[in-house]
């Protein structure tokens, strides 16, 4: 299952305070930091863009056998982009927030269509490592 972020990391975005011992918002987060975590994913269309680059010596990107940059990796798994994670902990917070559907500020204009699986923030942060696509 794919979790950009921990749940120490969702719980300090949302504020929640419970110590070492974990607590009732718990269950909700290990279901919504994968699914968003999937969500993130599947609008950027392609899994190494959620990953910092790995580098050479000389600076160089390294690519894979399959033409894609391969994912820098440190002791804990591969390091995932800065701006990804934050999509990842605004997203988290947005669907915290308004649990039921989304709230006044962060919903799509209704002549813009529905469709949008991340909130106008996160889409935002998003954008310049989205594969591009014509329609």
């Amino acid at each position: 299952m794919l979790s950009l972020v921990t749940i120490a990391e969702a719980r300090e975005q949302l504020r929640l305070d419970y110590g070492d011992t974990g607590g009732p918002d718990d269950p909700w987060l290990e279901i919504m930091i994968p699914a968003i975590s999937q969500a993130v994913a599947l609008w950027l269309k392609e899994e190494w863009r959620l990953y910092v680059p790995e580098r050479d010596t000389d600076g160089a990107i390294v690519v894979g056998e399959d033409g894609n940059p391969v994912p820098a990796e440190d002791a804990n798994g591969k390091i995932v982009q800065p701006v990804v994670r934050a999509a990842v902990l605004i997203e988290l917070d947005s669907q915290y927030q308004f649990r039921s559907g989304e709230g006044k500020d962060n919903a799509v204009p209704s002549d813009a269509g529905y469709g949008y699986a991340l909130n106008k923030t996160s889409t935002a942060l998003l954008q310049p490592l989205r594969k591009p696509t014509v329609a």
